[in-house]
């Protein structure tokens, strides 16, 4: 396959084009023609969902999957829309499919698409069967011929796959809401959420203001249609002004991910995901389901404190994986009999509860943090306040990312100066972990953590950064955590140490 387009652990992501090196149709079926080998020498059934968001290419993509999958005599489910990928997860499971395949570049700018798929669980591909498929790819002889495809194997999913997905949140959340009359903007930032998030709220007896609805391939002019983004908010905002609303959601276009905004005296404020999940986890235990012991919540290396505080603190067990929900999906299959699975989160604003999918889900996300709202500002507080509340308990865990385009080859000289001991050589407080030959049972992962000072022996406190080239963009990710007993030493010192770290890198 074109070295520039590769099948990795993320499946394949790259900007669309008609010529080499480019993302179309030539690699799509090419991609499909290694993955339908794949399929027929696996012992998981020969069946196969498809579903595709609202980028350009995404339909033509999803239907170019579904051709070369059934020439194979593989059956193919399709979705008649876009549609939010736990929903396909969810799909998987509930029709007992093999295999999944959905076409988006999820919260990439818009010349992007991309192309990943998932198991008989439902879990996006990890490392071991994701080097199976790339390795079929790649033994493909350039002149290997497609049969035509077989109609009789291509059919749509029913409307009862949407029924039983909501049903299921429904179960899980409970039919009764506090605070209908809630006032919240909606936003599916022109991606698949439209065709799910607002019906869950109508099923629930919520009705906010809807925003960004239409079908929109170039994401109503937003340079990166990502929650996490502050700038993808300014329509909402403006909107705000008008209705009086007390909280902003946003979702991105496969509906994955999902952002909040709250309403303060200064006016909006973006929570972290880090914030959001410490949020939900106490919400959940406090407020949903409870919490027993062997309860077990899973988030990344690269996740803040809170949660693991308030996760230990009702007695669960907290655990952390490598960055990539695929982990927590496979990790959830894979749970001891007497472990259960309580929520999983990653700080980019990837959440999941429930049983529905076994992936990062924004649907049921959206849904527990709208009630979650609804309630506090029932008894005058805001999501912002009990935040608040959780850290003069826990202490105040403070994070921020730091994102630079950088080149593979310099991502490359960067993290080798790192392992060399070249940077940070005159700072003895600094300890380094390394990922790069697998660390504390995880895989190999080119990853760096490095943690500052002594941890605080009685709390737990720590003051960490964590340093990692981006799996799915040309980005070089620095993530900086601490944790102090004050809101203004906690600040101090994220300032600190980021201002440090990125002298070293040489990114200030």
């Amino acid at each position: 396959m074109d070295s520039k387009i590769i099948f990795g652990t993320g499946g394949v992501r790259g900007i669309m084009g008609d010529s080499d090196g480019f993302l179309n149709l030539k690699i799509i079926r090419r991609v499909t023609h290694g993955l339908a080998k794949v399929i027929l020498a696996s012992d998981a059934p020969k069946s196969v969902g498809v579903a595709y968001d609202t980028r350009r290419n995404s339909y033509e993509f999803a239907q170019e999957v579904c051709r070369v999958l059934s020439a194979f005599d593989i059956k193919v489910y399709y979705f008649a829309q876009p549609m939010p990928t736990p929903i396909l997860s969810h799909a998987i499971q509930m029709m007992d499919l093999g295999w999944g395949v959905c076409i988006t570049a999820s919260h990439n700018p818009q010349e992007y698409n991309g192309y990943k798929v998932y198991d008989k669980y439902g879990v996006q591909l990890t490392d071991k069967m994701a080097k199976t498929v790339a390795d079929s790819i790649n033994s493909l002889c350039d002149n290997e011929k497609i049969h035509d495809e077989n109609q009789n194997l291509i059919r749509q999913f029913s409307s009862d796959i949407l029924d039983n997905y909501f049903n299921q949140i429904i179960d899980y959340i409970g039919s009764e809401q506090p605070g209908c009359d809630f006032k919240f903007i909606y936003s599916a930032l022109h991606g698949a959420g439209a065709n799910a998030v607002p019906e869950i709220f109508k099923r629930l007896g919520y009705r906010p203001v809807s925003i960004q609805q239409e079908a929109d391939s170039a994401f109503g002019g937003l340079k990166t249609p990502n929650p996490e983004e502050p700038v993808v908010y300014e329509k909402a905002l403006f909107e705000a002004e008008k209705s009086d609303v007390k909280l902003i959601i946003a979702t991105d276009p496969d509906c994955d991910r999902v952002g909040v905004m709250v309403k303060t005296s200064p006016g909006f404020e973006l929570l972290n995901g880090n914030q959001i999940g410490a949020l939900l986890i106490d919400y959940i235990a406090s407020h949903v389901k409870g919490a027993l012991p062997g309860d077990t919540v899973v988030s990344t290396i690269v996740s803040g404190q809170l949660g693991e505080f308030v996760t230990k603190d009702y007695g669960m067990e907290f655990v952390r994986l490598l960055t990539g929900f695929k982990y927590i999906g496979e990790y959830i299959v894979n749970l001891p009999e007497n472990n259960k699975f309580f929520f999983g989160y990653e700080e980019s604003f990837g959440f999941l509860a429930g049983n529905g999918a076994k992936d990062k889900d924004a649907v049921i996300a959206s849904a527990l943090i709208v009630k979650m709202a609804a309630y506090y500002d029932s008894i005058g507080m805001t999501l912002l306040d009990k935040w608040f509340e959780l850290s003069e308990k826990h202490g105040y865990c403070l994070e921020t990312l730091h994102s630079f385009n950088v080149t593979p080859d310099k991502q490359k000289e960067l993290m080798a100066k790192l392992r060399s001991g070249e940077l940070f050589s005159d700072d003895e407080a600094v300890r380094f972990e390394d990922y790069k030959d697998g660390l504390n049972g995880l895989p190999s992962a080119d990853v760096i953590k490095l943690y500052f000072g002594n941890a605080d022996t009685v709390t737990g406190y720590k003051k960490w950064a964590a340093i990692r080239p981006s799996g799915t963009e040309p980005k070089l990710k620095v993530y900086v955590g601490v944790c102090d007993k004050t809101y203004d030493a906690a600040t101090e010192a994220l300032e600190m140490i980021s201002s440090k770290i990125l002298r070293e890198l040489r990114m200030t």
